[in-house]
């Protein structure tokens, strides 16, 4: 662990860490294809209103 990050995460009082070398999984097409899965349903039955936010 880099000094750099190892601050990060004291500061955070957070046992995660954050780095800028993980790969970016969002156009991987698995994901793609939940992602839009899931937006279908969404659509089509709706979001629980018992955890919709009332405004």
């Amino acid at each position: 662990m880099e000094a750099a990050e190892k601050k990060q995460a004291i500061k955070n009082q957070s046992k995660t860490i954050v780095s800028d070398k993980v790969k970016d999984y969002s156009n991987e097409p698995f994901f793609v294809e939940k992602g839009k899965a899931s937006k279908a349903f969404l659509d089509k039955h709706g979001f629980p209103k018992e955890l919709v936010e009332k405004r």
